[in-house]
């Protein structure tokens, strides 16, 4: 008996562009693409239901962002692999992506043949880092590594209220202000305020940092009334 294709997922709201990836997994015929989602929120319902060996995912998706489906299933231990594909050609985007523990990233301008020997890489355990940016990825890590080295020096943590870390906790969950708002019954601009204080604590600039961040002190793994 012939031995089974991996299977993939497909998550991007451009119709053209979803079918080209899918156009190019197919003719190469190493995998079998058993779904296609155009939002986050059906990623997340089809990544449950379908059990898709692999997720190629857009970043910037409707209802959920990648960066949300990403950590809700992170979260969910979904051990579904992660191929994260982005417009973006900054090396902070592609860190944090990597950060939140996705196995592969590239520019949606990657290759057909460096795509699949990609996906062919994550399926056998490996990460996979686009050869385009590979180089300024490198260059920003070590940038950012030795900064970071400076400032450990002369920046002190700042304390958190309860309010704060209830907040960081429900965006690092992938919730939009609004829903954030209404489960701590405070308003839309009592959020944001709440976040950009958070931002300027923490010295972030990013979601996730943030998500990174709520994941290291264990705000994931807690009720949001046993937040102290």
């Amino acid at each position: 008996m012939a031995r089974a294709k991996p299977t993939v997922l497909i998550s991007e709201d451009h119709d053209l562009v979803r079918a080209g990836f899918k156009s190019i997994l197919e003719s190469d015929g190493t995998v079998s693409v058993i779904a296609e989602a155009k939002d986050g929120e059906s990623t997340l319902a089809l990544t449950e239901d379908k059990k898709p060996d692999l997720l190629l995912i857009d970043l910037s998706m409707p209802k959920l962002s990648g960066i949300a489906v990403v950590t809700q299933l992170k979260k969910r231990k979904n051990p579904v692999k992660i191929i994260v594909l982005t417009a973006a050609e900054a090396p902070n985007v592609w860190k944090e992506v990597l950060d939140l523990g996705v196995d592969g990233v590239a520019l949606k301008s990657v290759s057909q043949s460096e795509l699949v020997s990609g996906i062919e890489l994550v399926l056998a355990g490996q990460v996979f880092v686009h050869s385009e940016i590979e180089p300024d990825l490198n260059s920003y890590l070590e940038t950012l590594e030795q900064s970071k080295s400076i400032e450990t020096d002369v920046k002190k943590p700042k304390k958190l209220s309860v309010r704060e870390k209830q907040v960081i906790k429900l965006v690092a969950e992938g919730y939009k202000t609004k829903d954030v708002a209404d489960m701590l019954d405070i308003s839309d601009r009592t959020v944001s305020k709440h976040r950009e204080n958070i931002m300027t604590k923490l010295g972030m600039s990013s979601s996730a940092e943030l998500v990174n961040y709520a994941s290291h002190i264990g705000l994931l793994k807690v009720k949001l009334d046993e937040i102290k």
